[in-house]
């Protein structure tokens, strides 16, 4: 697509009359494919002439009451901006929104989401911006206010950050962002690319692919780090008390990073680290398996999350090392559990 031209705004090309009064646009939102999910009657009829006066084209604007349909929709592609009413169904589009971010739903992660309700309650805002949202309007609001709001989603979008659990826009204090090694994703925006012509926002197969691994790398980095913590949080718990149970959040929470780090390891392709993930899944299985719990056990945990670390980083030098010592303390650590507790652990912990 050819560059638009962004010169002098002119009354009769992106203006558009609104109660008397005329409402500037910065962008022509023509070629815009919208799709608008509204299930209530009663404000359908308002937020569609509210997109048509903002520039939309009623054309390009796909009005569905059912989200059945609307996931089809989202499947089929073709969509630069999705909008959600979600007054009456808060959760289910809750859960579309992480659906879509996650990558379960359609093949662009990145689409830009708006939410619009009729409620000014801070939770409910809170969790749809938590879910992975870019933007979420309460109504009613002036046809400049949400023109206003469209436009920076085109100039002024958020860049992504990824963690553990979180694909979106990053919306921490700078103080934050300074510190993280990994920083943030300048990610596909359709809007962009169909306003402005912008051909490294367009969000086509080969872009979305490499942005993908990208955030693959950035949620294995996560994981590794939050493994390597909570390992870490479990063994000093453990020397404090050996007896104590662990918190059983935190039990879940581990197998699950474990399978996590296991499944992107596998599927990236990134890592030259086949015999350390299936050495870190037996271990763990170890570990659900045991009869009793010991620091030692989340000690080594933690070793193989510095593994990892390593060689995700390409520190080839340290990871070889850690990798040895890895060995060496699985059979120490099994020797030891077997000792202390009396109990047959998994033989697959002797590396």
């Amino acid at each position: 697509m050819a560059s638009k031209t962004t010169g002098v705004i002119r009354p009769n090309d992106h203006t558009v009359s609104s109660n008397g009064q005329a409402v500037f646009r910065r962008h022509d939102l023509s070629e815009v494919n919208l799709a608008l999910f509204n299930d209530v009657k009663s404000t359908r009829t308002i937020l569609r002439d509210s997109l048509r006066k903002i520039g939309f084209r009623p054309l390009n604007t796909k009005i569905v009451g059912v989200l059945g349909n609307l996931r089809s929709a989202v499947r089929q592609d073709g969509i630069d901006m999705l909008i959600l009413e979600a007054d009456r169904q808060p959760q289910a589009v809750h859960d579309l929104v992480r659906a879509i971010r996650s990558g379960t739903l359609g093949s662009n992660p990145f689409l830009v989401i708006s939410i619009v309700t009729w409620r000014p309650d801070k939770e409910r805002i809170v969790s749809f911006l938590k879910a992975g949202a870019d933007d979420v309007i309460v109504m009613p609001a002036s046809v400049g206010f949400a023109s206003e709001r469209v436009d920076s989603l085109i100039d002024n979008r958020h860049k992504f950050v990824v963690t553990t659990k979180y694909l979106g826009p990053d919306r921490r204090l700078r103080s934050r962002t300074t510190v993280d090694e990994l920083g943030t994703i300048l990610v596909p925006n359709g809007l962009r690319f169909k306003t402005m012509g912008d051909e490294s926002a367009k969000p086509n197969g080969a872009r979305l692919r490499r942005i993908g691994r990208v955030v693959d790398d950035h949620r294995l980095r996560r994981m590794t780090v939050r493994l390597e913590a909570l390992s870490g949080q479990l063994e000093s718990a453990f020397r404090e008390q050996p007896d104590a149970r662990p918190e059983a959040e935190d039990m879940r929470e581990l197998p699950e990073l474990v399978s996590q780090i296991a499944l992107l390891a596998r599927d990236g392709g990134r890592m030259k680290a086949a015999e350390l993930i299936a050495s870190l899944r037996a271990v763990m299985q170890a570990i659900e398996g045991a009869a009793e719990m010991h620091a030692n056990m989340f000690a080594l945990l933690q070793v193989y999350g510095q593994a990892l670390l390593a060689l995700q980083r390409g520190d080839k030098a340290a990871s070889e090392l850690v990798v040895r010592a890895v060995r060496t303390a699985a059979k120490v650590v099994g020797d030891r559990t077997r000792r202390e507790s009396g109990v047959m652990v998994n033989a697959a912990i002797r590396i």
